[in-house]
């Protein structure tokens, strides 16, 4: 009912239920009845209202529950879009390549052939012995020189080599027939053949992610991929244990915000709320508040400052290879673009605000990794092939003290060269260039408890570049597209792949132009990548 029921003041019998009583309009039905009739039909039309709206709530919710599905078919097409994209434009440039290919192959064909010809037609070697030998006896026939001698014997030797020259290009030339060149009409090209035919099912194709993370193992024992992307046989750390092969999952995109920079490098803080860190290689930092309950919503920012500012302008600017945070620091090793064999150390609060005088470092610092658990900064000395750490300060008076003073972890030999270091609750893994592969080492023993390597690599696909360590120690690859020296391509592609704790790959991200690399408070994977030379992405895979 949407309004009361309007008093007559008159006392009658109800037109429905025939009981002499007080009467009423009832604004249901206009009908002159008693207060009880008008309330049973204002019990009716709630009961009505009540009915409707439930099957238009139940439908509501079934909507929402479709386009949540949706929403998330639709992010997988996306995925597989980008995917078929990368491939069309592979095939495009191997199409130019082949063209080109051809196209040379055949002119040098042309050129080849034109040089066997030539000497059939141009005779400059016997014209040069020819002229030689008739101005010397044109000299000698009209007695130009009466006092000259000469010796008949040589001229007749010269003559009789240069008859024998001459027969042979003759017999040369008459049993040559000239190949007149012909280029036959080329065939009609299917150009649908060359990419393929764009379909749209209505279902996902369960083949189309081919594994090739399955050729990463952990040591003593390799694996192969079947072309439907599942692992034909078991990875292990040791003979004795075997596990079933699994698939690989594809990881798909969640989420993608904007950044100031190109995320060179990404940090999460965990203080009352998770603090994503992006800084990019000038120290432009954007900061992030994730989502600790649901990793499928996108963080808010928070703020973006920078810790060199108008360094991106700067004639020499400060280029940042190391990165990291922790409470309630931020520690950066930079160097001048031109001076690449020292660096210095410096610690930001987390406004960007410097802290302290700056530490001079006499070797390039490439890696900083705060450890808050056993209170050190660990570095890696490329130089030195030694992972070392100094005393994690707290405050900055204690900044200068802790990074004068350096203790070694482990001095590796000369053929050992390590790149990269990650560290959980009580290991630390370094990433080894040369035999590219990821030992962990146990903190306070300092024995190696395991060992990871890339066979990719000897497959001339992908080279280890950088790797994320759990506390059960998984880990997270990631692995670089392997390129010839000094070539600069366009594109970078990049392989991101899981492992669990025995080594087996268990999930994978194909993505280009990726730089940073960090590990969500919810186990997804949060990779820092580059849109242009100004600005990136920060994207987030579940």
């Amino acid at each position: 009912m949407t309004t009361n029921p309007q008093a007559l003041c008159i006392v009658a019998k109800c037109a429905l239920c025939s009981t002499k009583t007080e009467l009423f309009i009832c604004p249901h039905c206009d009908e002159v009845i008693c207060q009880v009739c008008v309330n049973k039909h204002q019990s009716q039309l709630n009961d009505t209202l009540n009915e409707h709206w439930l099957k238009c709530k139940t439908k509501y919710h079934n909507l929402c529950l479709l386009s949540n599905t949706y929403d998330k078919d639709f992010i997988v097409i996306e995925n597989e879009m980008y995917r078929i994209r990368q491939i069309i434009e592979q095939q495009y440039v191997d199409i130019i390549q082949s063209i080109e290919s051809e196209k040379n192959s055949l002119l040098i064909k042309l050129e080849d052939y034109i040089k066997s010809i030539t000497s059939n037609v141009k005779h400059t070697d016997l014209q040069q012995v020819f002229n030689s030998i008739n101005q010397r006896l044109d000299g000698v026939f009209q007695n130009k020189n009466p006092n000259a001698s000469y010796n008949a014997d040589d001229f007749l030797l010269e003559i009789e080599h240069l008859n024998m020259q001459i027969s042979k290009r003759l017999q040369h030339i008459q049993s040559s027939t000239f190949k007149y060149p012909h280029l036959s009409s080329s065939k009609p090209v299917i150009i649908s053949d060359i990419f393929g035919e764009l379909q749209w099912d209505s279902k996902p194709m369960s083949n189309r992610n081919v594994s090739r993370s399955s050729f990463i193992t952990s040591s003593g024992q390799s694996s192969m991929s079947t072309t439907d992307g599942l692992q034909d046989e078991s990875l292990s750390t040791s003979e004795e244990d075997s596990f079933p092969a699994a698939p690989v999952v594809r990881r798909q995109k969640q989420w993608s915000i904007d950044a100031s920079g190109v995320p060179h490098f990404l940090c999460i803080l965990a203080k009352k709320n998770y603090l994503l860190f992006s800084c990019d290689k000038y120290g432009c930092i954007d900061l992030y508040q994730l989502n600790g309950n649901d990793p499928s919503n996108s963080p808010r920012h928070l703020r973006q400052f920078d810790l060199f500012p108008g360094n991106s302008t700067s004639q020499k600017p400060h280029i940042i290879e190391a990165f990291t945070v922790y409470t309630p620091f931020i520690v950066v090793s930079a160097h001048l673009s031109d001076q690449t064999d020292t660096s210095s150390v410096y610690f930001f609060d987390h406004r960007g605000n410097q802290q302290a005088d700056t530490c001079l470092q006499n070797f390039p610092v490439r890696q900083l990794s705060a450890d808050t658990s056993f209170m050190c900064l660990w570095g890696v000395d490329r130089h030195q092939h030694t992972v070392y750490y100094n005393q994690l300060p707290m405050g900055v008076s204690l900044i200068q003290q802790s990074i004068e003073h350096r203790d070694d972890f482990i001095k590796f030999g000369r053929d050992f060269e390590p790149i990269r270091i990650t560290q959980n609750q009580t290991s630390i893994a370094v990433v080894e260039r040369n035999s590219q592969s990821v030992h962990i080492f146990d903190k306070q023993t300092k024995e190696q408890v395991d060992e990871i390597q890339n066979l990719l690599r000897s497959e001339g696909s992908f080279r280890l570049w950088n790797v994320l360590l759990r506390d059960d120690n998984s880990m997270v690859l990631k692995l670089d597209e392997d390129l010839a020296p000094y070539s600069r391509p366009q594109t970078i592609h990049h392989l991101i792949v899981e492992l669990d704790s025995k080594g087996i790959p268990i999930s994978q991200i194909e993505r280009t132009a990726v730089y940073g690399l960090a590990i969500g408070p919810n186990q997804e994977i949060l990779l820092g990548c580059k849109r242009n030379q100004q600005n990136g992405s920060i994207e987030c895979y579940i």
